[in-house]
């Protein structure tokens, strides 16, 4: 606020003889406390050694020693004044305006600020006290903390509860998996059992049988051995010139056959009737189980994730997982030649000009799909025609030139194959080996599920019949491939041909989940 004219100033002597007073009086008094230190405010008014300031007056804006502070406690003119605990940085408290002490509280800009500002600039403003609106604010912050240690009390209880909850899921899990582990155990124990049972039953059957097959033969044995002898005289009778001696030979003719059968009926069956029909219907049991899959899938109503136990019965069951693959021309053996949008490969006795690629196989018939497969669960068909035909996956690091094992679908420890021709199948993995017996089938169903680590081949036809299934542990993303003989041809059905299938209510084979013996 300014004033026109300046008014004059006039001094406070009373203040000024006072203060004078206690100048001159202050190096002959005992200060009741220590000198202020690094960390305490200090007073304003000791004029050498600064002590330890006991309170700050708010109107003075000046921090006091007990020993200056005592004309604020003694005369009626000064006990007015605004006294607090000692405060350092008063110019922080003072309006940078007008230099008074901010003693307002302004709602509005949400700052304090000084009366002559609340009185000017801040005048239409919500304005407190500073004080009112301190103890408001102690109030709320009052009612904020009691409400925070409500909260925490709550959280407290409901982080009990799931600890209780935790220890009572992992007594609950450690029991089922103790109640899984001795319910497998018995059947295992159960199992061999069986078998134990059951071998020795063939080896006593087995025995019982060579027993009553070993009398008739001893017999025919001795028989034999006699009738040698017999035909030993005989042929040296023959050779005589001695009528009198021939004559004279006994037992000219043979005696009379033996009535009785030698035979001895051998039973084509070792086991009992009833007991085959049981060990064949464990059989058809352990090959359902073959055909169940864990499958991880989202829980209705949540976004958790949990495991499935699921069979996968029919290929609409497997066509759930169809994905699109093209194959890619940059890893293209010369002879094979693109057609179809890169989705069918023949191989002929000519050479494409395709351009240097260190993708490119350069000595075995073989090509790659662009896709990489990994992480999740995929199925293709693929019709093959021809001499022969590879059908396979592998990672990315399979080798790419030479005529060495590394660059040849199963054939290493990247890829995984299966080899059709017309009299036969066979799977491979690094140069190992499994002959497959199945009636031939030029559509080939491939199931690769990498969460669950399997590979798996079927023939397709009016059944899906499993080939071969690989167990494994995929650690690398995986790429389709095939290798092709002269004048062969792969194609890999488009999942939209197998979508339409479905949709036009065409029937689709069912899975024969039998594992075909080598």
């Amino acid at each position: 606020m300014e004033f026109h004219p300046k008014p004059q100033l006039h001094k406070n002597t009373t203040l000024m003889n006072l203060i004078e007073k206690l100048k001159e009086t202050a190096a002959d008094r005992t200060p009741p406390q220590g000198t202020a230190g690094p960390d305490s405010v200090s007073c304003d008014v000791c004029p050498d050694r600064k002590r330890r300031a006991s309170k700050t007056c708010m109107t003075c804006v000046v921090s006091f020693c007990e020993t200056h502070l005592q004309p604020h406690l003694d005369y009626a003119a000064l006990k007015r004044h605004k006294l607090e605990e000692p405060t350092g940085n008063l110019e922080e408290k003072l309006c940078s305006k007008h230099q008074r002490v901010l003693e307002m509280f302004c709602r509005t800009d949400d700052i304090c600020v000084c009366l002559l500002c609340a009185a000017t600039e801040h005048k239409s403003h919500d304005t407190k006290m500073l004080d009112e609106e301190t103890t408001e604010r102690k109030s709320q912050l009052e009612s904020t903390t009691t409400e925070v240690k409500k909260r925490l009390r709550k959280k407290r209880k409901m982080v009990a509860k799931l600890k209780k909850t935790s220890v009572k899921i992992q007594r609950s899990a450690n029991k089922e998996v103790q109640e899984h582990e001795t319910n497998v155990k018995s059947a295992l124990q159960s199992l061999e059992r069986l078998r134990s049972n059951v071998t020795e039953m063939i080896r006593n059957h087995k025995q019982r049988e060579l027993q009553r097959a070993k009398v008739p033969i001893e017999k025919l044995e001795k028989e034999i051995r006699e009738l040698k002898s017999r035909d030993a005289e005989l042929a040296e009778l023959l050779q005589t010139s001695d009528h009198l001696s021939l004559v004279k030979f006994p037992h000219l003719s043979l005696p009379p056959e033996d009535g009785a059968s030698q035979e001895v009926a051998v039973k084509r069956g070792f086991l009992p009737k009833t007991l085959r029909k049981k060990m064949s219907a464990l059989k058809k049991h352990q090959e359902e189980i073959n055909g169940w899959h864990f499958v991880k899938t989202s829980e209705a109503g949540g976004d958790t994730s949990g495991d499935v136990w699921q069979k996968l019965e029919s290929r609409n069951d497997f066509l759930k997982y169809s994905c699109l693959l093209t194959l890619d021309p940059n890893t293209a053996h010369r002879r094979l030649f693109l057609f179809e949008g890169n989705r069918m490969v023949n191989c002929e006795k000519t050479e494409a000009s395709y351009p240097a690629h260190p993708d490119r196989f350069d000595c075995w018939e073989q090509i790659l799909c662009k896709e990489a497969l990994s992480g999740t669960r995929c199925y293709w068909e693929v019709m093959w025609s021809g001499k022969k035909a590879e059908i396979g996956v592998t990672y990315k690091g399979i080798g790419r030139k030479g005529v060495g094992n590394e660059c040849v679908l199963g054939f290493n420890d990247k890829s995984w194959s299966l080899y059709c021709c017309d009299s036969s199948y066979s799977a491979w993995h690094n140069k190992r080996e499994t002959q497959i017996r199945a009636p031939r089938s030029h559509r080939i169903g491939v199931y690769l599920d990498c969460p669950g680590g399997s590979l798996s081949f079927y023939s397709v036809s009016d059944t899906m019949t499993l080939l071969h299934k690989f167990s494994t542990s995929f650690n690398e993303p995986l790429y389709p491939g095939f290798g092709l003989g002269l004048d062969s041809t792969v194609t890999i059905c488009p999942p939209l041909q197998l979508s339409c299938a479905l949709s036009v209510g065409h029937s689709m084979p069912s899975v024969t989940q039998t594992v075909l013996q080598s």
